[in-house]
């Protein structure tokens, strides 16, 4: 029977600190995975994906980012340290953390309907994916210019309009969103998509504050 030792399973798992390793073999003895014995130090390979299994069910992973470390504490939970690819929370980046803050703002503020003037189709599908199902999404392709009717509608539907300043955008697009005495608008001039969430959060957040 093919084997693989414990401290390699769990380093292939983000796991990685001494202290971390440690709670996790206490975990999978607990469990039955590994054995207690002393010099016990393989695993079958076949038992690996129990073992993580296992620890995901026992432990939330967090990473060593200082808004995954405040969400996982007030989460209720035992936290297991991994690098930050194994993050259960930020899942590997800032954005998904970035987006979580801005998606709790937004449910403070009331907000539910965004739309975004610019970026690329791959920012607005890393945004789909790792944004709460609560917030709904727009985007408008900034190199595409229009004529202002086109835009009308979403301009109406969007609750906060986002020019983001930093990516593709002309400003034959730019100009139909210019936000002249209009406080749903703001411009981000960051590229990042957790930049954006960020930008979108401290106005939501200031918002929340001065209702």
């Amino acid at each position: 029977m093919a084997e693989i030792s414990i401290a390699r399973m769990l380093k292939g798992f983000g796991i990685t600190a001494p202290e971390a390793q440690k709670a996790a073999q206490d975990a999978l003895i607990e469990a039955g995975v590994i054995s207690a014995r002393r010099n016990r130090a393989n695993i079958a390979d076949s038992k690996t994906e129990r073992a993580r299994a296992v620890l995901e069910q026992v432990f939330l992973w967090r990473c060593r980012n200082g808004d995954c470390k405040r969400e996982a504490s007030g989460a209720g939970e035992p936290t297991l340290l991994v690098e930050q690819a194994a993050c259960s929370i930020c899942g590997g980046s800032q954005d998904g953390s970035a987006l979580r803050r801005m998606a709790a703002a937004a449910a403070d503020a009331n907000v539910s309907r965004i739309l975004v003037v610019g970026g690329t189709e791959a920012k607005w599908d890393v945004i789909r994916a790792k944004s709460s199902k609560d917030v709904e999404w727009r985007f408008i392709d900034g190199k595409r210019s229009r004529e202002d009717r086109h835009f009308r509608s979403h301009r109406q539907w969007a609750q906060v309009i986002v020019v983001w300043s930093s990516t593709p955008l002309d400003h034959r697009v730019s100009s139909h969103f210019d936000g002249k005495g209009d406080g749903r608008v703001i411009t981000v001039t960051k590229r990042g998509v957790a930049a954006l969430a960020d930008g979108i959060a401290q106005h939501l957040e200031r918002r929340s504050a001065s209702a």
